[in-house]
């Protein structure tokens, strides 16, 4: 029971707070009620005056707030500026740094490159300064080669020539073969005196036939078969060919009245041959012509063409000119000397005076004296169309390589008489002298030493170009000899006719045991 009483007592006691809570609410609702309609005036009369007052001032104000925005903006893009220009110029710094920097590993880079290039360079020069030594090391070498070769070409054609004199032909055959093989493998010269002799001797370069019975004055090619004719101081002229070692000869005409001293023919292969005492005879296809007779009864020398109907006659000191068609003297020129020798210069025929007189005549017969540098009385000419040079023989018998302009060159000195006659062949000049010695000179080189190819027991006259690899030879005794002047031609002869090859003890003998034991006979 006093529960509840407790119970109503507090139910009342709620309901009454809450009355005096709500009364007060009210109030306070009341209040605030009041306060918010003045508010509302207030705000009412605000808003009428700003009205008023932004009729007034509104474009002021406007333009005010858009200045203050505009400067704001401004302000804010400056301060973007400054912020933008410390962040560039703290960008270039960090540009300049990283530039330098750069810059500092370029050079170094740079400085490198040119190490490199020049540690490259330097070993570049190095390998190079290593092979020019070894080239030079290997060029001494094989000149030390070379001329150990070459002295032991000569050694062994030294010792062919002793072993042919003893009679030991096989063995002197070896030897000369040996030392060809070796000096013209190793460049060497074959054609010196020691290595010629020997092949000249075991080859039988040598071949000779009794053409005429009198000295052979000239010998000159007939055709191109093979023939020849010469002519001789016993009033012969025999035609002749030469083949395969044999010596077929026929005699076209006989005088002994006449001593033939030189022989030409014209273009239409009539042979004209000149004698001494005056007389010139004409042989054509077989048939002897009557001798024309010469004004002169002496003295006649020499002979040649000067056009295709037309010949040159020489007597003393004037010069003939004879017409083949008319048979007659048709022109006579005096020359300031008397003659000692004629020659043919690419056409131009020279006169040679006893006196050192050179003249140059053209096809009207007139002279033009020329300047040589060679004194003395010249007895024997001959140019190479090959080497565009001349070479005259004199009286001392001495012989003078020329210039085209007349100059000497060389001089050759191998012979101790009157030089008869002279022949370029190719490189090679070869001489006939009253020494009754034929020589070969190389016309290159710059001290020739004459090679003696044959020794005669008697005057030679003339020589003539028999083939590439022969001349042929005209001897007082009335014999025309073939010579082989050609080394290889000689060597290949001596190998084809070897009978057998160096034993064991021969090599280390004559050639040695420190040179490879090579096999010469096939």
């Amino acid at each position: 029971m006093n529960n509840n009483y407790r119970n109503v007592r507090y139910n009342k006691a709620i309901t009454y707070i809450f009355g005096l809570s709500t009364v007060a609410l009210a109030g306070v609702a009341y209040e605030q009620y009041c306060d918010n309609q003045q508010l509302k005036a207030e705000i009412s009369e605000l808003r009428s005056n700003i009205s008023k007052y932004e009729q007034r001032d509104g474009n002021s104000f406007v333009v005010e707030r858009i200045s203050k925005q505009m400067e704001d903006i401004a302000y804010q893009q400056m301060d973007i500026s400054d912020k933008r220009r410390e962040e560039a110029l703290f960008q270039m710094r960090v540009a300049d740094e990283m530039r330098s920097k750069a810059e500092s590993e370029q050079r170094k880079a740079e400085e490198f490159a040119r190490n490199v290039v020049e540690a490259r360079n330097m070993a570049e020069q190095q390998k190079e300064l290593a092979v020019t030594q070894q080239l030079k090391a290997e060029h001494a070498r094989n000149v030390a080669d070379t001329l150990s070769y070459i002295a032991l070409g000569r050694s062994l054609a030294s010792l062919s020539s002793t072993q042919y004199l003893a009679g030991n032909k096989d063995a002197s055959a070896l030897l000369a073969y040996a030392a060809w093989k070796f000096t013209s493998s190793y460049k060497g010269n074959v054609n010196i005196p020691v290595i010629f002799k020997s092949l000249s001797q075991n080859s039988g370069s040598f071949s000779s036939s009794a053409i005429h019975k009198g000295g052979v004055s000239k010998i000159i090619p007939l055709d191109n078969k093979g023939h020849f004719v010469s002519v001789s101081r016993y009033g012969e002229i025999t035609r002749w060919k030469q083949q395969s070692g044999k010596w077929e000869k026929q005699l076209l005409a006989s005088d002994n009245n006449c001593s033939y001293r030189d022989v030409c023919t014209d273009s239409d292969g009539v042979i004209y041959a000149l004698s001494y005492n005056g007389k010139l005879q004409s042989v054509a296809n077989g048939h002897v012509a009557q001798p024309f007779i010469l004004p002169e009864n002496a003295d006649w020398t020499h002979i040649c063409r000067v056009s295709s109907k037309q010949l040159l006659l020489v007597a003393k000191s004037r010069l003939y000119f004879f017409d083949t068609v008319k048979r007659q003297i048709v022109k006579t020129v005096d020359v300031p000397q008397k003659v000692t020798a004629i020659g043919n210069r690419n056409g131009s025929i020279l006169i040679f005076g006893e006196n050192s007189g050179v003249w140059k005549m053209n096809a009207e017969g007139k002279l033009t004296a020329e300047d040589i540098s060679v004194k003395g009385k010249i007895t024997a000419y001959t140019w190479s169309r090959h080497k565009h040079r001349a070479a005259v023989g004199t009286e001392s018998g001495d012989i003078f390589i020329l210039a085209t302009n007349g100059n000497s060159l060389r001089k050759l000195i191998g012979h101790s008489s009157r030089i008869t006659d002279l022949l370029f062949k190719d490189d090679f000049l070869f001489s006939a002298s009253y020494d009754r010695v034929v020589n070969l000179w190389d016309a290159n080189a710059t001290n020739s030493e004459a090679v003696a190819l044959r020794d005669y027991s008697s005057w030679l006259y003339c020589l003539c170009s028999a083939d590439p690899n022969s001349i042929f030879v005209g001897s007082q005794s009335g014999a025309v000899s073939r010579i082989v002047v050609s080394p290889s031609e000689m060597a290949a002869t001596i190998h084809a006719n070897l009978k057998r090859d160096f034993t064991a003890d021969e090599w280390s003998y004559y050639v040695g045991d420190n040179v490879p034991k090579m096999k010469l006979k096939d």
